[in-house]
């Protein structure tokens, strides 16, 4: 009983901050659940981005009043691109699953891209803003974003505000939300792969249930909370969030090696 409070208490906190800043409980997720080295990566895979994909539906449905004012060509581009490249990311990491060399590429790749990251923001007032409507161009970010995200099995994170704020000029909040809407296309794409083309019955998934009510009530008091943030509380929560991600993984790092 105590470990199922545990997970679902990761759950929620996980899906509660990432529904405000817009990065996607994942990328919590992922790193914790490494660190408490209960599952195997395949496992951590299908708990992370279940829980992700619960948490984005609920935080858009809660949002549905912003969702409805979205730019209907840049979120719909942005999301077939996700679909695309949720599926590309997840058969990727289903070929290099069962490597022991993959959570430690995994792990790299994340502090490298938070760490970019946590320096964009801290100095996003000395790079240049750009606003792209090239279709083919959207779509491709769509595409990378997707791929990220599913390979790294994080259902998201970071680099997607970056890019939203960086090539759209999106503000915390606007960018969290178009982020939301990505990672639940990407993640639904990816779920749909997994469960096609994996065994569910040979995973212990008994942490499962949990997560997803986690997901569901993590989503909703996010995306509540997010509504009366203003962007600079959204700014230091993303900031914040950052910061302990990066640590996190340093140490799950140094475990690994």
């Amino acid at each position: 009983m105590g470990t199922v409070i545990l997970y679902f208490l990761i759950s929620l906190l996980a899906s509660t901050i990432g529904a405000i800043a817009g990065i996607g409980g994942g990328v919590f997720i992922k790193p914790i659940l490494d660190f408490l080295g209960d599952y195997p990566l395949a496992t951590i895979g299908i708990l992370s981005s279940t829980t992700v994909f619960t948490m984005s539906l609920v935080s858009l449905w809660t949002r549905r009043r912003e969702v409805k004012v979205m730019d209907r060509a840049t979120s719909l581009l942005l999301a077939l691109g996700a679909v695309i490249g949720g599926l590309v990311g997840k058969v990727i990491f289903k070929y290099l699953a069962t490597y022991s060399w993959v959570g430690n590429v995994q792990t790299i790749s994340l502090i490298i891209i938070f760490s970019a990251v946590l320096l964009y923001v801290q100095f996003k007032d000395t790079f240049p803003s750009f606003y792209i409507k090239n279709k083919s161009v959207i779509l491709a970010m769509g595409l990378a974003l997707g791929v990220l995200s599913a390979f790294l099995d994080i259902g998201g994170g970071p680099h997607n505000i970056a890019i939203l704020s960086l090539f759209f000029a999106m503000d915390a909040k606007k960018s969290s939300l178009y982020s939301l809407f990505i990672i639940c296309f990407s993640q639904l794409s990816g779920l749909l792969f997994t469960f096609i083309s994996t065994s569910l019955s040979s995973l212990s998934l008994n942490m499962l249930p949990g997560m997803i009510i986690g997901g569901v009530l993590g989503g909703a008091l996010g995306s509540n909370l997010s509504k009366w943030f203003t962007i600079r509380a959204v700014e230091i929560v993303f900031k914040l969030s950052l910061a302990g991600l990066v640590l996190l993984n340093l140490y799950n790092l140094y475990l690994y090696l």
